[in-house]
């Protein structure tokens, strides 16, 4: 038969056998008819079982380590655990030997599963090379020297690999004695199980023991022709030889011992979690610490982080100054108060740009629920460039979980930076207006505090008809506000209730221009958006074209507002919008209820938060006409241009 053909006919009878033993399988309880055929999973005879590394010799915060070993492997839940060795520092009298003993055995017996020892060097060895060593105390607590047992379908062998209590030379002293090696022949020849896997404190396969003898354990092994793997310890490095005449070598680096050199790979703390069939092994390498339960965050635990990562917490109080001409020194402080349920350590530091002088204290403290921390800073400025000033507050919270993770969140808060002699043109005639043109790949950005409602955001715009979703005037991330530049020109609040009865969970409240109109959007029209605590309204040129009710305080996110695009979740922006804006104005009040007459420019008032005229020349600057220095900063290069509003009407 041809090759091709040969191969044809393999693949087909291959397809064949899967497809039985899928038909094989019992059937899904099917709800509704598919056009998928699911089956139950096949039904297989397997185990699972834990292979802990030495835990010496090392630091005695080794059994913090092996305790975290153990609570991750209560969490797998495998059928029970075998160690490979070292398991006290030994080398010691029998009081301290005893002690050592106590302090393992304490940690181990929290396993939730048997676990069993194999015996290491450090076990046994004794004070200065005592005659005996710390045999007899070994064989008294731990157990015998080797043994087996069956589980199942398999047989497991512990070995002893330190008969001579010596390997100052391996080739020498590193021999499995007669009496061992006719207990192994006679073990493995009574036992009747279908898998053997054997264990060890020395690797004695590896290059470090060339000339002992377990080669011929080897041959032994290979001669029974059911051994599938070998597991070692004592060398405080993971590595995997292979599989030679069908057994599979491994050995282990540490549960709680002194790590090797390679802390990036193969010197680290970590168990095998390891699945046996009859025909095979699967081996899995886990880090400590790596495996958490079902309870690693609560939900609870969840809500408070998310309230956190919003970055109430962090407070500038008060604002540094920059002049045109000259620098310029002023005093503002940073406060920080805990509104977690639980204590949380503070760190953080203050970020500036080149030529700032900053003086502050370490901004470290630990926080019980409910304190405040505050501290001063000083801050000297150079003279204003046209740049952007770049001084801000980062900070981080380290916030402790019930599972013993620490969650780090961080926050960084610009400091608002009045710009003395940098006038805000603000009295110009209409005639003499410029607006704000974008190119989809420009916007600008401005820095606000928390802006809980009553509140109106609002613009001019004028564009090509909207199509997908592009940011206008914005400033959402699960979180905040914003108007959006979709089909449907749409404003959006984040509150904290949903629905007309305020039952619902957080989420977006969202009002949208209506279908049943057609605008010329190359003409100039006015976008108002109004949220008072319950109720988020759109108006468009003046008319409410849409209401839609939530309940509660708009959640808080600190990210930037952006004229012609929207924040992700790092405060960059994304979505750009291509056309004209102005006139950008964000109230701390609710202006419109009903229908009106959109004012072409505006005047700041007491209610007024933010006001951006797009007027003047300043290089890179937006001055806020409003008094509250939150200015807008250009993204990329938007342009300003000469243009009269005129709105729809006319």
């Amino acid at each position: 038969m041809a090759r091709g053909k040969l191969g044809a006919l393999v693949l087909s009878l291959a397809a064949a056998s899967v497809l039985a033993a899928q038909e094989a399988r019992r059937p899904v309880h099917a709800g509704t008819d598919s056009d998928q055929r699911l089956a139950a999973p096949p039904e297989v005879e397997s185990f699972r079982m834990a292979i802990f590394g030495d835990r010496t010799h090392g630091a005695d915060s080794g059994l913090e380590i092996l305790a975290e070993a153990v609570r991750m492997v209560n969490r797998l839940a495998p059928d029970f655990v075998i160690n490979v060795g070292d398991m006290v520092n030994g080398y010691n009298r029998a009081d301290d030997w005893v002690a050592q003993m106590q302090a393992y055995k304490a940690v181990m017996n929290s396993l939730a599963m048997p676990w069993y020892p194999v015996v290491g060097n450090h076990d046994v060895y004794g004070y200065r090379g005592a005659a005996g060593g710390n045999l007899a105390s070994y064989k008294k607590h731990f157990g015998p020297l080797y043994y087996s047992f069956d589980y199942r379908f398999a047989h497991l062998v512990a070995l002893f690999s330190d008969e001579n209590l010596s390997f100052a030379d391996p080739g020498a002293d590193q021999n499995m004695s007669k009496a061992q090696m006719a207990w192994l022949h006679k073990d493995l020849a009574a036992t009747r199980a279908r898998v053997v896997l054997c264990f060890l404190h020395h690797p004695r396969w590896t290059a470090g023991y060339r000339g002992c003898n377990w080669p011929r354990v080897h041959e032994m092994l290979k001669q029974d022709g059911r051994v599938k793997a070998v597991f070692a310890g004592h060398i405080h490095t993971y590595r995997d030889d292979g599989v030679r005449d069908g057994i599979h070598y491994y050995t282990l680096a540490t549960t709680g011992a002194s790590l090797g050199a390679f802390r990036e790979s193969a010197s680290i703390h970590h168990i095998n979690h390891v699945r046996v069939w009859p025909d095979r092994i699967a081996v899995a390498v886990v880090p400590v610490g790596a495996v958490r339960g079902g309870d690693m965050v609560l939900g609870a635990e969840l809500d408070e982080m998310v309230a956190l990562a919003r970055g109430g917490w962090l407070e500038v109080e008060g604002r540094a100054g920059m002049a045109v001409d000259r620098p310029h020194g002023a005093t503002f402080r940073v406060a920080v108060t805990n509104t977690a349920g639980r204590p949380v350590e503070l760190e953080g530091q203050i970020g500036h740009g080149a030529g700032w002088k900053v003086e502050a204290p370490a901004l470290r403290a630990t926080l019980a629920p409910g304190a405040r921390a505050s501290f001063p800073v000083t801050a000297r400025a150079p003279a204003f460039d046209g740049r952007k000033p770049v001084l801000t507050v980062e900070a981080r919270l380290k916030y402790p979980l019930q599972s013993g993770l620490v969650q780090p969140i961080e926050v960084r808060r610009a400091v608002p930076v009045d710009l003395h002699g940098l006038v805000a043109v603000s009295a110009a005639a209409p005639a003499d207006n410029k607006v704000l043109v974008l190119d989809g790949a420009s916007a600008v950005r401005v820095d606000l505090p928390e802006i809980p409602p009553p509140l109106t955001l609002e613009c001019w715009v004028r564009a090509a008809a909207p199509s997908g979703r592009v940011g206008l005037v914005t400033r959402t991330e699960s979180a905040n506000f914003g108007l959006f530049w979709t089909p449907r020109p749409t404003a959006l609040c984040y509150v904290e209730r949903l629905g007309a009865d305020g039952k619902g969970g957080r989420g977006y409240v969202r009002a949208e221009a209506r279908r049943d109109r057609e605008r010329d959007w190359s003409r100039w029209h006015h976008l108002a958006m109004t949220y008072d605590g319950r109720t988020c309204r759109l108006f468009v040129s003046g008319e409410l074209e849409d209401e839609a009710v939530g309940e509660g305080p708009i959640a808080n996110a600190h990210v930037p507002l952006y004229v012609g695009a929207d924040p992700d979740a790092r405060g960059a922006p994304t979505s750009f919008f291509r056309g004209a804006i102005d006139e950008v104005r964000l109230s701390r009040v609710v202006r419109y209820t009903g229908a009106f007459k959109p004012a072409l420019r505006f005047s700041p008032d007491e209610a007024t938060h933010l006001l951006l005229h797009f007027d003047g020349d300043a290089e890179g600057v937006f001055p806020d006409a409003s008094g509250r220095a939150c200015h807008g900063w250009a993204v990329v290069r938007p342009r300003r241009e000469r243009e009269t509003i005129a709105g729809p009407e006319k």
